[in-house]
């Protein structure tokens, strides 16, 4: 019998650790923004939309991340400029691939900063049809039942087959390199 109740006691202290949570991404709460140049002027897309998952058990606060998925509607990428907007959309060929999909595939490392922990991570993004693996460090930081990450990545639009969009006749064209700059909210 005291074995059984010390079986009992061991797994009910270790099972809140054990048992992965699900999370969904809170859009109200999150921002990505696309930054980029032209020849004319720099510019700026915000994500107006987006969904996502992610299964993540937190260890005193410290993410052991399941899995993690993202997504953007093409469409949902705004800038101040609709004929820019009209642009983006054509060379990102929306019509035929209407989204663009991250999803995590591994965390290579986690060091403890301050209240958050920095991840070095490994996943795959998908834009225009086109998969590449990045690798980019990610900020993540819980409290109660939100989790959050943000970062920033650097990525060349010819690196998944798209053209970088052009305006007036060809006269204005934006550079190769683009930044996607994150920080999205998760909820329990």
């Amino acid at each position: 019998m005291k074995k059984l109740l010390l079986i009992i006691f061991i797994v009910g202290a270790i099972a809140p650790r054990i048992v992965a949570q699900k999370y969904t991404l809170s859009a109200p709460e999150s921002k990505l923004e696309v930054l980029g140049t032209s020849s004319l002027h720099d510019w700026e897309e915000v994500a107006t939309e987006m969904t996502g998952s992610a299964i993540i058990n937190l260890d005193n606060g410290q993410p052991d991340i399941k899995s993690l998925k993202f997504n953007v509607p093409v469409k949902a990428l705004k800038s101040d400029h609709g004929g820019m907007d009209k642009n983006t959309y054509e060379a990102l060929k929306s019509n035929k691939y209407p989204n663009i999909y991250y999803e995590l595939k591994e965390v290579k490392s986690i060091e403890k900063n301050g209240q958050d922990y920095s991840l070095k991570t490994s996943g795959n993004l998908t834009i225009a049809g086109e998969t590449k693996n990045i690798e980019m460090t990610v900020t993540s930081k819980s409290v109660g039942n939100t989790i959050s990450f943000s970062g920033k990545v650097n990525i060349k639009m010819t690196d998944f087959k798209v053209d970088p969009p052009t305006a007036l006749l060809g006269t204005v064209k934006t550079g190769d390199e683009i930044t996607i700059q994150f920080n999205v909210k998760y909820n329990r």
